[in-house]
């Protein structure tokens, strides 16, 4: 869908005085969303290098109990800074699973958060 496709911010973001490792996918646009600055492209893909800490969303405890909590883990993003929402990521999600991806529909289970 025409997403500007960028490599992995470093763990540690050398310019944002108020994160000491990157947490989030989003923490290495922070300034995008925040107005500060402009992206090179309206659509942005990328896989950030992500390192599980302490904070509003602690899970640390969980590190090692289970499969899916890891200290270090990747997350997957595509962002739009002002171009498209979530009707147009949904619909395009949908496309690449069933269409392009070729999994039965019939087999995928869609949840909606509503809170």
């Amino acid at each position: 869908k025409q997403h500007a496709i960028v490599p992995s911010a470093p763990m540690v973001l050398k310019d944002d005085p108020t994160l000491m490792f990157v947490n989030s996918g989003m923490a290495p646009f922070k300034e995008f969303f925040l107005g500060n600055a402009e992206p090179k492209s309206s659509r942005i893909a990328d896989s950030q290098k992500c390192l599980r800490v302490s904070g509003k969303h602690n899970d640390l405890e969980e590190v090692g109990y289970d499969t899916y909590h890891h200290t270090l883990f990747e997350m997957l993003g595509n962002w739009s800074f002002g171009d498209y929402f979530k009707e147009e990521a949904i619909a395009w999600a949908w496309e690449l699973l069933t269409e392009v991806f070729k999994i039965d529909k019939d087999i995928l289970y869609v949840t909606v958060f509503e809170g």
